[in-house]
């Protein structure tokens, strides 16, 4: 018998939040009752925590974390550093997002270890991290978390994405809560500071299968941000219309700190039955009053309740489903508690609204239900009975494209592979491999007596995005040479070709991360004259790095 214990890390865009627990183990199965029933990890005695690190002076100012970050970044914004979890995996920005989003995590792990015990050297005990990520994150995006997670020194790390941490946290941790219905699609909205993400599960058929996760990314018009980031902007400019635009413009990140606290202090006073709520906050060298009502808000943020509904209906347009299909919606995340979301809902999904048995579930704090969630992770993987561990579906289709190469005379040069050939279509079961190695033949014209090359291209989506680019290039012989220039200047035997035998062994994980082994043979005279194999490591997203 031994012990696991699991930390949940819900890594947010603007807040994050850590939940543990433990776990008795009897051989590979964790006891489906927990020997520490997944809590949070209070930060500064709140349930989250900011995804925030102001990097001081250098000198005697030392780097802070979380609210005591924002506290400075309230006076000193220019080395406050916020928002840096979505440029991971970006080209530009990535290498700086991975050290921030470390740096962050290591803050994380020091303040974990006063409940975990992470250094433990028992045999019979181990340690587990899983770290959230939204559904829809490239490869790129999911492996910088990975690996930013593992250096910054936790234990056993695994991600995971944060629309099944909320459906586990549902089925272990509420009153209530069930598995849902064989066959049903269940919609998961997770509405954060930063951004609100949208994810499909399609429950298995038959008792014992896993659920397919269905990543969709409705497009937001302008580069809106739909979280409450942008609301407190909106609340910003609102009251500050009367203000002095110089003591807004100095006193900007003071200001958004005070209008999102009053925003939320607001929030909970409507869905406790009031009507308006009002406080004040120093604005210069004088006390603004704040005041609000539910009208006057309505008026302010009309567009951007509004355009909830518009997300809505993308995400299913986006999965190709109809609004009837749906038959539970997880609600998760601080936002969601808005009195809109519910009614928004209702309006795309009349048929969930008014059940006797609820439909629309949400944890009485939501804010906390994906961090539980992962810390359920380790029981659900253990499991044997019928888990709910999920199956993953190809976000990008990937496709194999040999471009025509010009010959000496200009001329195109016809391929046998012109049109781009589909390795792995867009929702294929992850993870997936090629069966058996794709083989074809190309020929191109000849363009130079002394080398010839032909390049193989991957390509993404079905706009087909380059992936990855590889030129395999072959030196002819000293025979070979002189051939190809006779026949250039006599043309003996008309155009000459170059033949090439092309193969290739594709395998692509639960992350869409890819493996290919590729053998490119040219061939001379029916035969074997040069062979060139490579391997390559790509994200299948368009647009991601490949390796060698």
């Amino acid at each position: 018998m031994g012990t696991v214990y699991s930390i949940g890390i819900d890594f947010g865009t603007a807040n994050s939040c850590v939940a543990y627990g433990s776990y008795a183990q009897n051989g590979s199965e964790l006891d489906s009752e927990p020997l520490r029933r997944p809590e949070v990890i209070p930060f500064h005695n709140h349930d989250t925590v900011p995804t925030a690190i102001h990097l001081g002076d250098g000198k005697q100012q030392p780097p802070t974390f979380g609210r005591m970050a924002e506290e400075r970044g309230a006076v000193d914004a220019e080395r406050l550093y916020t928002g840096f979890k979505l440029h991971l995996g970006d080209p530009e920005r990535g290498r700086d997002a991975f050290l921030m989003t470390k740096y962050f995590l290591g803050y994380l792990r020091r303040r974990i270890e006063l409940f975990v015990p992470l250094g433990i050297e028992n045999p019979d005990e181990r340690v587990e991290t899983i770290v959230g990520h939204p559904v829809q994150w490239s490869a790129d995006q999911r492996e910088a978390t990975l690996q930013a997670a593992i250096e910054s020194g936790f234990p056993n790390v695994r991600v995971e994405e944060e629309s099944l941490a909320a459906l586990y946290c549902h089925v272990f941790d509420e009153r209530g809560g069930r598995l849902p219905d064989p066959g049903s699609y269940v919609l998961t909205v997770d509405m954060g500071g930063g951004t609100t993400d949208f994810a499909f599960l399609h429950m298995p058929d038959a008792p014992g299968g896993r659920p397919e996760s269905i990543p969709v990314h409705p497009a937001t018009s302008e580069g809106k941000s739909y979280g409450g980031r942008h609301l407190d902007r909106l609340l910003l400019q609102y009251f500050s219309r009367s203000w002095s635009p110089e003591i807004v413009n100095a006193n900007a990140p003071f200001l958004i700190r005070e209008v999102r606290r009053f925003k939320e202090a607001f929030s909970s006073h409507l869905s406790e039955g009031a009507s308006q709520y009002e406080s004040k906050i120093p604005v210069g060298e004088e006390l603004a009053l704040l005041k609000l009502n539910r009208d006057e808000f309505e008026g302010v943020c009309g567009e951007y309740i509004k355009y909830f509904e518009v997300l809505l209906a993308g995400a299913l347009e986006e999965a190709t489903l109809k609004p009837e299909q749906v038959t539970d919606i997880i609600l998760t995340g601080g936002h969601s508690r808005w009195y809109f979301v519910e009614r928004t809902i209702a309006n795309v999904f009349p048929h969930l609204a008014g059940k006797k048995v609820r439909r629309i579930h949400r944890h009485s704090h939501p804010e906390q239900s994906v961090a539980r969630g992962l810390a359920y992770d380790p029981l659900v993987r253990s499991s044997k009975k019928g888990a709910i561990a999920p199956v993953r579906r190809a976000t990008h289709a990937v496709w194999l494209h040999v471009p025509a190469e010009p010959g000496a005379d200009g001329q195109p040069s016809p391929a046998a592979a012109a049109e781009p050939m589909l390795l792995i279509p867009r929702g294929q079961v992850l993870p997936f491999k090629t069966p058996a190695p794709i083989k074809f033949k190309v020929e191109q014209l000849v363009k130079s007596p002394q080398a010839t090359q032909v390049r193989v291209q991957f390509l993404s989506g079905h706009r087909r995005m380059p992936l990855a680019d590889r030129v395999a290039s072959f030196q002819r012989g000293f025979w070979e040479q002189v051939t190809k220039s006779l026949g250039s200047v006599f043309r003996i035997g008309g155009q000459q070709r170059d033949q090439f035998e092309i193969e290739v062994d594709m395998r692509v994980d639960e992350h869409e991360m890819i493996q290919a082994e590729m053998i490119v043979k040219r061939m001379v005279g029916g035969r074997v004259a040069d062979v060139q194999k490579e391997k390559m490591q790509v994200s299948a997203e368009a647009g991601g790095p490949a390796t060698a």
